[in-house]
């Protein structure tokens, strides 16, 4: 189906299920800005069908050229346009055992472009990577708010079959209990700037593929623990930024 057929399909199959008005189009998976600009342009005009009201496109740090940008500036006169950026971990040496191919500065470089050419940024992140320490999660957290991203949405770390990572639990590497994914989920969100929108707190692993994620627990089930974690907590977005600091006691 082409770009279009598949907005209309989906926007008609939203407005039955859900009752929905308006819609983002969604440029998801993979690398959506890898291709030449006049390419690009095309591929953006297509998902832009009535009642879509935003243009969201997902991509690397590493893939934000100006010219990409110049052509994402051509569309905010028509919707509200957003660039989604994967960082995962501010731990440049975890970036490098992902193999994510892009350093912390290139996603800085990238939010900062993005954000001079007033398009609104998402970051994507894992807090529980077990490279990291919750001394990561934090500064990961404090860059994020530093940055003035507008948006964040936070993974959850799941084991796919046939995949590096895989590998790796074979030969001994241990994930990260659900008592400290939400112990640094905690962290995360007290120093992240209440300014900042939490798109999503759990993800979806994805179903026939999975080995190991979501420590065999339902999103929501997951979703009603860290509210009452947070509720028993008092905990609040953003109350440890920018008053305190960010160094342990």
């Amino acid at each position: 189906m082409s770009i279009k057929a598949q907005a209309l399909a989906q926007i008609e199959r939203a407005k039955k299920k859900y009752g929905a008005k308006k819609f983002i189009a969604y440029f998801q998976a993979y690398t959506n800005t890898y291709a030449p600009s006049d390419v690009l342009r095309e591929r953006y005009s297509e998902a832009i069908v009535d009642d879509v009201v935003q243009l969201s496109v997902s991509t690397r740090p590493d893939c934000v050229s100006q010219d990409v940008l110049d052509v994402l500036n051509e569309f905010k006169n028509r919707v509200e346009v957003s660039v989604e950026l994967g960082l995962q971990s501010a731990n440049y040496r975890t970036l490098m055992i992902l193999k994510r191919g892009h350093t912390l500065a290139d996603f800085i470089d990238a939010v900062l472009r993005c954000k001079k050419n007033g398009l609104e940024v998402i970051a994507h992140v894992i807090v529980d990577l077990p490279w990291d320490d919750q001394l990561d999660v934090l500064e990961t957290a404090r860059i994020l708010s530093a940055l003035g991203v507008d948006g964040v949405k936070i993974h959850t770390l799941y084991v796919v079959k046939g995949t590096e990572l895989e590998r790796m639990v074979q030969n001994g590497l241990n994930l990260l209990s659900f008592e400290e994914f939400v112990e640094r989920i905690c962290i995360f969100l007290e120093n992240l700037s209440s300014d900042i929108v939490i798109h999503r707190l759990v993800s979806d692993p994805p179903k026939g593929m999975t080995l190991l994620g979501n420590w065999n627990m339902s999103k929501m089930k997951i979703l009603n623990i860290l509210e009452q974690e947070f509720e028993k907590r008092d905990l609040h977005q953003g109350s440890k930024f920018p008053h305190q600091s960010i160094l342990p006691s």
